[in-house]
């Protein structure tokens, strides 16, 4: 999966990101995942249903994206969803042992990067 089938695919089943993610077209996939972000991040909030939905699709790209699409999904949604609410905690149990696997891999090269844990990382 590439990037364009990625936006195509995030797009059919979130019609309400359509605009924004062409906007950015497909020459910035990093943006376009930051939209898909945002979006799941408000939906930890308020919508399990979407935010199972979002890590469907994340994992979908994560098994079968290329070098660019894989980038942009460790870079600009893995690294940055933070689960440290209430809400935040029980979304977690829902991310798909893959997703987990991912987020891990991120943030223990943010960590081994920066010398320190980002603030998202809640990990002991």
């Amino acid at each position: 999966m590439n990037t364009v089938e990625f936006r195509i695919l995030v797009a059919h089943e979130f019609p309400q990101l359509r605009d924004e993610l062409e906007y950015w077209e497909d020459d910035l996939p990093h943006v376009q995942m930051t939209e898909l972000l945002d979006f799941t991040q408000k939906a930890i909030e308020g919508s399990f249903d979407v935010v199972r939905k979002s890590f469907e699709i994340a994992t979908t790209a994560l098994k079968s994206g290329d070098d660019t699409l894989l980038n942009a999904i460790y870079v600009a949604f893995l690294e940055h969803l933070d689960f440290r609410s209430d809400a935040g905690k029980e979304a977690f149990l829902l991310m798909p042992a893959e997703l987990k696997k991912g987020r891990y891999e991120i943030l223990d090269y943010d960590e081994k990067l920066l010398g320190r844990k980002l603030v998202v990382d809640d990990r002991a």
